[in-house]
């Protein structure tokens, strides 16, 4: 009799194996979703990856134990964008919360399922947070910019300005993290005394119907930020 491989593990093992990578993610199958340890794969041609317990939420876990050792920029992948006038933009999926998680708890960085099941003990709490499809689930926009003063950053609304499914969309956040006092810099760019980062969040249910967007920060006393999306690129 020939040995039949096991459903629970075979899924796995292109990640297990290292054969898995950033935009493995698109390949896989929708037959693939109903066995334990998968991938989730978006249902649109959006690739955010959309909480689907508990296969996304072991993908997330897999993906930061796999990468720990990587910059938070090569880690974040497409999630890491940078503006203009030295701005920052990182971009954190319900995935890239818990993947980062994942990439600073030392784990295994070759994780076996034993290991995976380590991983959500460890962060049992988000597990279950992430593994209920009721919760309202947010996306984090955490941007780094420059000023002139100690308080210009809490001066700063934002908003997403986006194109999906044939209609324009305007976003306003759920809730919002503002810097209430800057760090002073040297030689800041163009001339800028103070770096700050402020952040900002969004419904990801909203954020899937939309093809591209920009994310726009706003100040009646300074300069406005901009960062320009399309969501086949975040996860």
């Amino acid at each position: 009799m020939v040995a039949q491989p096991n459903p629970i593990t075979k899924p796995l093992a292109p990640i297990l194996s290292g054969q898995f990578s950033f935009r493995s993610f698109q390949l896989w199958t929708a037959s693939v979703l109903t066995v334990l340890l998968t991938l989730a794969v978006p249902g649109s041609a959006h690739a955010w990856i959309k909480p689907d317990p508990p296969h996304s939420v072991n993908a997330a876990l897999v993906y930061g134990m796999k990468n720990q050792r990587l910059s938070l920029s090569n880690l974040l992948g497409d999630n890491w964008i940078e503006g203009g006038n030295g701005s920052l933009l990182n971009v954190y999926s319900p995935f890239m919360m818990l993947a980062t998680k994942a990439a600073k708890a030392g784990l295994s960085s070759n994780p076996s399922k034993s290991d995976l099941e380590e991983a959500r003990k460890r962060f049992a709490r988000d597990v279950k947070y992430y593994s209920d499809t009721q919760n309202r689930f947010l996306v984090k926009f955490s941007v780094a910019f420059y000023g002139d003063t100690p308080d210009f950053a809490k001066t700063y609304y934002a908003k997403i300005s986006g194109v999906g499914r044939g209609k324009v969309a305007t976003l306003k956040p759920e809730k919002q993290n503002l810097d209430q006092i800057a760090d002073p810099v040297d030689n800041g760019p163009s001339g800028a005394h103070y770096e700050a980062i402020n952040a900002y969040y969004f419904l990801l249910s909203d954020l899937m119907n939309l093809d591209e967007f920009k994310l726009q920060l706003e100040s009646p006393t300074g300069q406005p930020v901009e960062f320009s999306m399309k969501s086949e690129r975040l996860y």
